[in-house]
């Protein structure tokens, strides 16, 4: 399987909320990085999946572009959901849901190894999706 074959899997697993076949797309040895959870490992990958799972249960990933170089892939994509679950916050706490809908571009690059990803490295605007979820201050 190609890289660009496993992202679409990958893609496919998380737009239909299948948490076991999204975590499956990478290796046990998988290094994760992002805005808000960083680590190494299967169980890092199934933390990020939960974690929007629950906070936006309503989720979808638009892929905008891709771009494969070799073993690597790079998405241009767009995530897609209603704040309808407890977010966590920086501390370990929970926010309240606040019924928000967001829309937030992002980037993405990956390595795979075989059939799996063994790194994924994501950015995207935290500051954006504070505003859209209406937790930055008002001015």
């Amino acid at each position: 399987m190609g890289v660009r074959e496993l992202f679409e899997r990958m893609t496919d697993a998380w737009n239909a909320h299948d948490g076991d076949g999204f975590v499956a797309t990478y290796a046990e040895d998988c290094e994760v990085t992002s805005p808000d959870l960083d680590g190494k490992g299967q169980q890092i990958v199934r933390e990020f999946w939960e974690q929007y799972e629950r906070s936006f249960p309503d989720n979808q990933i638009v892929v905008r572009r891709t771009v494969v170089e070799g073993d690597t892939l790079v998405e241009e994509s767009l995530f897609r959901g209603t704040n309808t679950g407890p977010l966590t916050d920086p501390d370990g706490g929970e926010l309240p849901p606040t019924g928000a809908a967001v829309e937030v571009p992002y980037l993405a690059i990956y390595t795979a190894r075989g059939d799996q990803f063994v790194s994924c490295r994501m950015y995207w605007d935290q500051m954006a999706v504070l505003g859209q979820l209406g937790l930055l201050p008002a001015e």
